[in-house]
């Protein structure tokens, strides 16, 4: 079976009625917010695998999401069927399609296209040189809610707050560990969801911080949850403001300790 896009999208398309169909590499995705973008619904399936179309349906909140395998919709299913997938803080839901295939040839559809083009040339360009596909190396710690940081051609320094600037955009961090390993500047970062840490990695992975340098390798970590024991400049607890700053150096003062609540409180709403 087929799924066509044509210019009467919204009343040719009734959707999936029933929720757990046979598998398919089709996927239809339900309640979606209305202002979520083409790149925000890929993003959710890059983990899993190799998405290779996707049909929005904005006028009803859905969409359709083929990925290369079934075996990749599969992993997808069942991982979000244990945690339940959010969009700008929004549940969504994700079931097989009736449909084994995704046809979108039309007009309306390029903007998607487009994006889902400009996604795959990013993987293509990040994929591991010993030839592992970016979706095999990420199926499994995609799960984790903490990314594996290393910066590239560091000739400015970057410090644990321009990263916490930098990675927020993209939902709450909760922890960042700062250290060097192999002379290289690296960090743990962790999100409060899975699915803020997969679209900052479709975001950020290969972008410079500044021009030309300090240039961004994301990758997920198979930990899922840092350990914090000091706030200071190599580590911060941004869910415990009350951590001391070790090395012998004074607690963190009491007003920077607020603003740092102030700030973990923001960044949830």
């Amino acid at each position: 079976i087929c799924l066509s896009a044509n210019g009467n999208d919204n009343k040719k398309f009734k959707g999936d009625d029933k929720m757990d169909g046979a598998p398919s590499r089709v996927l239809h995705i339900r309640k979606l917010p209305g202002e979520v973008t083409e790149t925000e619904v890929i993003a959710l399936g890059l983990p899993f695998g190799k998405v290779t179309n996707i049909l929005m349906l904005k006028g009803k909140n859905q969409a359709f999401l083929e990925l290369a395998t079934e075996e990749a919709a599969i992993t997808m299913v069942n991982y979000y069927s244990a945690v339940t997938p959010h969009l700008r803080n929004q549940p969504i839901y994700i079931q097989y399609s009736n449909h084994k295939e995704l046809k979108t040839d039309n007009t309306l559809n390029q903007r998607a296209q487009a994006v889902l083009q400009a996604v795959t040339a990013v993987q293509a360009t990040n994929a591991p040189i010993s030839g592992t596909t970016v979706s095999e190396s990420a199926v499994t710690p995609a799960q984790s809610p903490v990314l594996r940081i290393i910066i590239d051609n560091m000739y400015y320094p970057v410090t644990l707050d321009v990263l916490h600037q930098i990675f927020s955009k993209f939902g709450a961090v909760l922890k960042i560990i700062t250290f060097t390993k192999n002379n290289q500047f690296q960090a743990l970062l962790q999100y409060g969801d899975p699915v803020n840490a997969q679209q900052a990695k479709l975001a950020l992975d290969g972008q410079n911080i500044y021009n030309a340098c300090c240039t961004l390798r994301i990758d997920f970590s198979k930990l899922v949850n840092l350990n914090v024991k000091y706030n200071n400049d190599k580590s911060r607890d941004y869910t415990r403001p009350d951590l001391p700053s070790g090395d012998g150096q004074p607690a963190l003062d009491p007003a920077i300790a607020a603003a740092f609540a102030k700030e973990t409180s923001l960044l949830g709403m």
